[in-house]
């Protein structure tokens, strides 16, 4: 994927340009920080427990590269403002997530090594993020997993428990992962990183493959993207 091939028609201010970048670099942390509770569970062991164990594994075992473009909108302190994205995963360590102004102008890129993710300015970036913006660990996250509808980290050990509606959790000290209800998909995730919270979740999701929404709440903001119809 070329930096500028994610385009859209929708035209952006350049005071919205720069709230909507200071929305996406929380994606950046996020996707990667919303507080909130977790859902309360109980724990679950023997057969229900190997079960939910497999669940999970076969959920993170997507083939890479990934590939694709969306479009989003950032709701911010009472505003709603729209971006273009796009994600190129060769592997958990070698991805690329872009973020434009609706008009395809490069505002940031996130670049995942498999231990770090570095911030970049695009053209587009105004006066955010700082030319001197630190890389920042990560540890073996897979932003292209997250936006596929899969676990970020790999399900390795963590607690296994049952939420109230029936559904099966997973999880550790980098992530909490949610099934739905009727345990045939991954419905919501909890990432911590740096002591902050990000809370991905994939309204509407009814089928397994990539998910059409991908919902981020960092911060008090929500990002909503919507993959583009291949």
């Amino acid at each position: 994927m070329r930096r500028g091939d994610v385009l859209t028609g929708v035209a952006l201010s350049r005071s919205g340009r720069f709230r909507v970048v200071a929305s996406v670099c929380g994606v950046a942390s996020a996707l990667l920080l919303v507080s909130g509770c977790a859902p309360a569970r109980h724990r679950i062991s023997g057969e229900e427990a190997r079960g939910a164990r497999e669940f999970f594994t076969a959920a993170a075992a997507l083939s890479f590269p990934l590939v694709a473009s969306y479009s989003g909108v950032a709701e911010t302190s009472g505003r709603v403002l729209p971006f273009v994205a796009g994600v190129s995963s060769r592997s958990p360590a070698e991805e690329t997530v872009g973020f434009y102004d609706p008009l395809g102008g490069p505002i940031l890129f996130l670049a995942n090594d498999g231990s770090r993710v570095t911030v970049s300015r695009g053209q587009a970036a105004g006066e955010f993020p700082p030319p001197d913006m630190k890389p920042f660990a990560s540890g073996l996250v897979s932003l292209g997993r997250i936006l596929f509808g899969a676990p970020g980290y790999p399900v390795e050990e963590g607690d296994l428990g049952r939420t109230p509606e029936g559904g099966w959790v997973f999880g550790n000290r980098r992530q909490r992962l949610f099934s739905d209800p009727l345990r045939r998909l991954l419905l919501r995730a909890e990432y911590d990183f740096a002591g902050k919270r990000v809370v991905v979740s994939y309204p509407g999701r009814e089928m397994p493959g990539p998910p059409p929404l991908v919902k981020v709440e960092v911060f008090g903001a929500k990002i909503l993207l919507r993959r583009d119809v291949e």
